[in-house]
């Protein structure tokens, strides 16, 4: 997030929303806000495009492995 954030000019936070409002299953976020100031970086979230690069990046590094029995089943799916 950080990485993104630095290189788009956004806040992690911001990122963070817009990289899940990228996201197909998703209907809607979320989001908690304390402050004003907070508010608003969480809705600069709606004005913020990420690059597919960017896109990618997030997507390999909230990753993570479904274990059994999807791992059977792209096994012995990818053998036919």
């Amino acid at each position: 997030m950080r990485a993104v954030a630095s290189e788009t000019g956004a806040t992690p936070s911001a990122v963070s929303l817009a990289w899940l409002l990228t996201r197909p299953q998703v209907t809607s976020v979320i989001f908690g806000a304390r402050t004003i100031e907070q508010l608003e970086i969480n809705l600069a979230a709606a004005e913020l495009t990420l690059a597919p690069g960017h896109v990618t990046a997030l997507d390999q590094a909230s990753a993570f492995d479904l274990g059994y029995p999807y791992s059977f089943i792209q096994a012995t799916q990818s053998s036919w």
